[in-house]
């Protein structure tokens, strides 16, 4: 008899741990899930209400500033040449880009104080969050510093080669667009309208 109490009791135990797992929406194969699932789906809403006045202010300047680098890229040369391989290829006149380049120089730096500002507004658990994009826009820096310096090089060259000169500013503009892509990510994290 005591035997079977001790049996019944187990069984009966079992199906409660059972019946509790199926009311939380878990089981054997997913209880380990459970939490992380909710956990990442909480993360990622967190972001939302912490996005102050402020955050949302320097993020407006600093993608001001990047559009404003991107226009004066844009314009630099023949304006065709970002979308254009002819161009690209064929060169243009050089005149538009030695009277330009010291204000492309000047947005870039703009714009990278401008990124500068808006990350020096974000609180911890932000920068934590958004460190995949974060670690990218420094390098898309690191990049643009160093292919304006490479196109000055180009351009303070004996015989200049407008070939040369025009791969070095497409490249430059498509590392500005890869930016202006990252920031409108993170705008999509953190629900700012842009």
């Amino acid at each position: 008899m005591k035997k079977m109490m001790k049996v019944l009791a187990t069984l009966l135990l079992s199906g409660t741990v059972s019946l509790a797992l199926a009311q939380r929406g878990g089981g054997i194969h997913s209880f380990g899930h459970a939490g992380h699932d909710s956990a990442t789906i909480d993360s990622r809403r967190s972001l939302v209400p912490q996005t102050t006045d402020d955050e949302r202010e320097t993020f407006a300047h600093c993608m001001a500033a990047t559009e404003a680098a991107r226009d004066t890229g844009r314009s630099v040369g023949d304006n065709t040449y970002w979308n254009s391989w002819r161009s690209r290829h064929l060169g243009y006149d050089l005149d538009a880009v030695y009277e330009k380049k010291d204000q492309l120089q000047s947005d870039l730096a703009r714009m990278a104080t401008a990124h500068q500002q808006f990350l020096e507004a974000l609180n911890q658990d932000q920068t934590t969050e958004l460190r995949t994009n974060l670690s990218k826009l420094e390098r898309l820096q690191g990049d643009l510093n160093l292919q304006m310096s490479r196109l000055n090089e180009e351009l303070a060259a004996a015989g200049t080669d407008s070939f040369r000169v025009s791969t070095r500013l497409y490249a430059i503009g498509k590392t500005i667009d890869k930016w202006r892509s990252l920031h409108r990510k993170i705008a999509k994290e953190m629900s700012i309208a842009r």
